[in-house]
């Protein structure tokens, strides 16, 4: 695994992956960034968002649940004075589908967390990581 960032302009940077896809990345504000692009830190919580759902899909579909939709956002805080890292995030698991359950989201919640999800266990020696889960639009217990 390789990745490759290459400075294209002020503050925005071309990722290329060793797969071949690219992503371009910007540290100004989104209301004043002259193209698109996550900044580095918005990349993190994309990462950990997008490992955890992959991980959520993967063992609900082991526990042979139909997923409708899912979505997991990320509430970040960090530190004010520099380096202005995260210091908690706090994860919110929008799930829906017919025959989910609690007990099959929070098990699956659950395990992401605390087992599976790789970027979540590279953060969380540093950073606090909460969760709560919205199931078919209702909150239940984490």
């Amino acid at each position: 695994m390789s990745v490759v960032a290459k400075w294209n302009s002020d503050f925005e940077f071309r990722v290329d992956v060793a797969q071949g896809e690219t992503l371009i990345m910007n540290s100004v504000p989104a209301e004043q960034r002259p193209g698109s692009g996550p900044s580095p830190m918005e990349a993190v919580e994309g990462a950990v968002a997008a490992c955890t759902g992959m991980d959520l899909v993967l063992i609900l579909r082991k526990m042979r649940k139909t997923i409708d939709s899912l979505r997991v956002e990320v509430i970040p805080t960090r530190r004010k004075e520099h380096p202005r890292v995260f210091t908690h995030l706090e994860l919110v698991y929008h799930v829906a589908g017919p025959d989910l359950d609690e007990a099959s989201v929070s098990r699956a919640v659950h395990l992401s967390q605390e087992q599976y999800c790789s970027v979540a266990a590279m953060l969380r020696p540093n950073v606090e990581m909460t969760y709560r889960i919205v199931l078919n639009g209702e909150r239940v217990a984490a």
